[in-house]
Formats: C-alpha cells, sequence, structure tokens
C-alpha cells in the first residue's frame, strides 16, 4: 500500500493564536482537493442573466436548493479534513456534521471581536520591537503578518499604520532615515517606498560595519603618499557624485544638507537632536579610517 502523503496536514494545526494563517491554509486545501465550492462554501448569483438584482424569496429559495443539493460523501470528507488539521482543544467548537457550518463556528470563535480586544490587537502592533540580529525582510515580514492577523479580526489597517509599526520598532541606527520621512511628502510616502528604503538602508549598514581589510603600519613615503593620494581622491569627487548621509540626495554634503539644517534647528535643546548627529559624526569616521 503506498503512502499517501496528501493526507498528511502541511501546516501547523489550529490552536488559539494561529486562525488568520489556518484558516487561509485550510480553505487552500480545501479547494485543492475539490471540498471547497459547494461544499463548505456555497455561492449565490445576486443578480439574473440581464444582471438585474434578483428577489430576495429566490435568493434564499436557491441557497436552500443548492445546500440541500451538497453531496453527503464531500461534506463528511470536507470535515474530516478540518478534524484532522486542529488541536484537540478545538474539537469542542466541531460538532456538526456540516462543514459549513463547522467553518462558521470555527470563525465566530477565533475572530477577535469587541473594543477591549481591538486595543490589544493594535496595541502589540504598535509596540513590537526589531530583535537584535534579525533580518530586515525578517521585521518586515513580521509586521505584516501581525497587520494581517487584525484584518482577520476585522480591524482596517491602512497603509500609514503598517509603516508606523515597522519605523516605531527599528532601533536608533534607523533615525536618520526615519527623519527623512518625515519631511516625504504624503503622496510618495508609500509602503513600497518605506520597504525598499529600509532593505536598502540595512545593507548599506552592513557593508559599513563590516571589517575592513587590515593596513601594514610602516613609515615607507611611498606608502604614505599613496594613504594621502585615497584621502585626497575622496574628497575631491565631483560635487553631482556626492550623496549627502542624511537626505541621500546627491549634489551636496551632510555639512551643508538644508533638510539637515532645518531639522537641527526645530530641534534646537534637544537631547535627541544631539544624540543623532553624534551617531552620524562616530559613523561617519568609523567609514572613512585607514
Amino acid at each position: 500500500m503506498s503512502d499517501d502523503s496528501s493526507s498528511t496536514p502541511r501546516f501547523a494545526k489550529l490552536n488559539d493564536s494561529n486562525y488568520a494563517a489556518w484558516s487561509m491554509r485550510m480553505e487552500a486545501e480545501l479547494i485543492r482537493k475539490e471540498l471547497w465550492n459547494d461544499v463548505v462554501e456555497v455561492m449565490i448569483d445576486q443578480v439574473d442573466d440581464k444582471g438585474k438584482p434578483r428577489k430576495l424569496e429566490d435568493i434564499e429559495a436557491d441557497s436552500e436548493q443548492r445546500l440541500n443539493a451538497r453531496s453527503t460523501t464531500k461534506m463528511a470528507q470536507a470535515r474530516a479534513e478540518m478534524i484532522l488539521r486542529v488541536e484537540p482543544g478545538q474539537l469542542s467548537h466541531m460538532r456538526s456534521k456540516d462543514p459549513l457550518v463547522v467553518w462558521e463556528d470555527l470563525k465566530a470563535v477565533h475572530c477577535a471581536r469587541g473594543f477591549a480586544a481591538f486595543l490589544s490587537l493594535k496595541r502589540k502592533f504598535l509596540t513590537m520591537k526589531k530583535e537584535k540580529g534579525q533580518k530586515m525582510s525578517a521585521w518586515i515580514g513580521e509586521v505584516k503578518s501581525q497587520a494581517f492577523e487584525m484584518q482577520e479580526a476585522g480591524l482596517k489597517v491602512p497603509d500609514l499604520d503598517i509603516i508606523l509599526g515597522l519605523t516605531m520598532g527599528l532601533p536608533p541606527s534607523y533615525d536618520s532615515l526615519i527623519i527623512n520621512f518625515d519631511d516625504t511628502p504624503p503622496h510618495e510616502l508609500t509602503l513600497d517606498h518605506v520597504t525598499t528604503r529600509l532593505l536598502a538602508e540595512e545593507t548599506r549598514q552592513l557593508s559599513r560595519d563590516s571589517p575592513t581589510p587590515q593596513t601594514t603600519t610602516t613609515t615607507n613615503p611611498k606608502d604614505l603618499q599613496y594613504n594621502v593620494a585615497l584621502g585626497v581622491n575622496k574628497a575631491s569627487l565631483p560635487v553631482e557624485q556626492i550623496t549627502c548621509w542624511f537626505c541621500d540626495e546627491k549634489g551636496h554634503y551632510k555639512e551643508n544638507c538644508e533638510k539637515r539644517k532645518k531639522w537641527l534647528e526645530s530641534r534646537k535643546g534637544s537631547g535627541r537632536a544631539m544624540m543623532v548627529v553624534e551617531a552620524e559624526d562616530e559613523a561617519e569616521d568609523d567609514d572613512y579610517a585607514y
């Protein structure tokens, strides 16, 4: 007898905290096995062939007829598939023999309702923190996953909220980039724009922090002259090729950045502004050290 690998779960079983992801995967599994359409989900046309809205009584009659016409074998198979993919604590919600009723009961139990539940999800979302060493792609995925959980619970999560969640949980090394976002026109501050900039900033920081080749200390005049030449070449780049470390725009140095001057002026006397300036100077010293 051959081993039917399709009978084994391909995803985590349903528990008290993973309904949103589980329901999507479970639906895909039932669709794959042709146990979803006209078994768990019965779709009824709301308009007639001419595009006019159907009468409510006609829709209800059609719905009842379609429900009664379902295959009892497929209904039993769909219910069995769901039962095999839940933790024991979820079985009490699956007593009905109708897989459609089981599906709706699970949804009612697991979808958060009420102001307190919404507030708890929102608080968790806005207090998430990027862990040390966590890749930016993983952090973005974690925030978006939490947003998905909130949406499944009935909360509206606009892109601006996701941007806030992404940026509020970042370490101080990303402060300069976040300040730059503050000056970005609203129509340009899209989720795609922010995620692209975050990934690029991670790459820049990793390349900055990576170990540089060790140079041999020597008093050879030719070596000293070579090192000086390197400094001259770096400093004498054409202005149009210079990229400001504060606003990421070309054509000027950080010291001459109008956006930076404006920001420092608005934060005059602020300890946070001084911390950002010191962090930038430190990073600059590191990057130009030989």
